[in-house]
């Protein structure tokens, strides 16, 4: 079974390294950028890589297909492609997607998962449609998301599962024994990309425990939760609820905890335990004044 594998970032270049190791015959790897991980696998198992700008024009298409590839796998690949590149494999196009379906179709499911405080996740592999992850489900393997989980310690935990599960799938289509389920288009929720924008913490607006969610879903390789103290821009790295009920008006900081400060939510106050200033970590204590208004 010949593969042609699309990637971008960590996910791909660590499911890619499995099934290589595994003996699975990639032809060829189609990029975004230049990444060393997936060169220094071009040099050991001795395929090209071909960084693509316009994977549906008509060139490319051609391209694709001279490459005699009988399956496209997506893993991390961020480029959308469509039904001309879908439809080039005969054996189809699959794509790993980092969240539960249907509930969390679209962009950045790892952060969207924990932002909207679930207690599970899911790593996905799905038949590529010209819908956004609308395809059939192959494999599906649920975790447990726990209410420490960052979405660096998530994204750990779906780099386990999905490149033994990639090797499973892949013996199942090279058997011919996929059993699929269909998704039904209209159930489940589509979520938007996040921009870093999307990070700042609106004190007024949010509870405790959706400031406690925001940050740390965004914890990880994405832009942190952020506020600001005047035009100081403060990155909140880790924060901790609080068993007693301090109330006040939202933002501003009413008490120190050691080297921690409590600042105040819509319905009331936690602690912020970790915070980067201009790239540098800071003891909260010592930077945050009582008093301080955030936002």
């Amino acid at each position: 079974m010949n593969i042609v594998y699309f990637t971008k970032g960590q996910r791909g270049s660590v499911c890619l390294a499995h099934i290589l190791k595994k003996g699975y015959n990639v032809i060829a790897v189609i990029g975004v950028v230049q990444e060393n991980e997936v060169d220094r696998l071009a040099k050991e198992y001795g395929y090209p890589v071909l960084l693509m700008e316009k994977i549906n024009s008509p060139d490319s298409v051609q391209q694709l297909k001279e490459l005699g590839a009988d399956l496209f796998v997506l893993c991390g690949y961020n480029k959308i492609i469509k039904k001309q590149v879908i439809e080039i494999p005969p054996l189809g196009t699959i794509n790993l997607h980092g969240g539960k379906l249907p509930e969390y179709r679209g962009a950045a499911p790892i952060n969207w998962q924990i932002i909207n405080g679930e207690t599970s996740g899911g790593c996905s592999i799905i038949y590529v449609d010209e819908g956004i992850d609308t395809g059939d489900i192959i494999s599906q393997v649920i975790y447990d998301i726990e209410p420490e989980d960052t979405h660096a310690s998530i994204l750990e935990k779906t780099l386990e599962i999905f490149p033994g599960m990639l090797a499973q799938v892949l013996e199942q289509i090279e058997n011919g024994t996929v059993q699929a389920q269909k998704q039904d288009p209209l159930a489940g929720s589509y979520f938007s990309r996040r921009y870093p924008r999307d990070s700042m913490i609106d004190w007024g607006e949010l509870t405790d425990i959706e400031v406690y969610n925001l940050v740390r879903g965004m914890h990880g390789p994405y832009p942190a939760a952020f506020t600001f103290r005047g035009n100081t821009k403060v990155e909140i790295d880790r924060t901790l609820l609080l068993e007693e009920t301090i109330n006040g008006i939202p933002g501003r900081v009413p008490q120190k905890r050691g080297n921690h400060v409590v600042v105040l939510a819509r319905n009331r106050g936690l602690v912020i335990e970790e915070i980067t200033v201009d790239g540098e970590k800071m003891v909260p204590s010592a930077f945050f004044k009582v008093g301080d208004d955030l936002g």
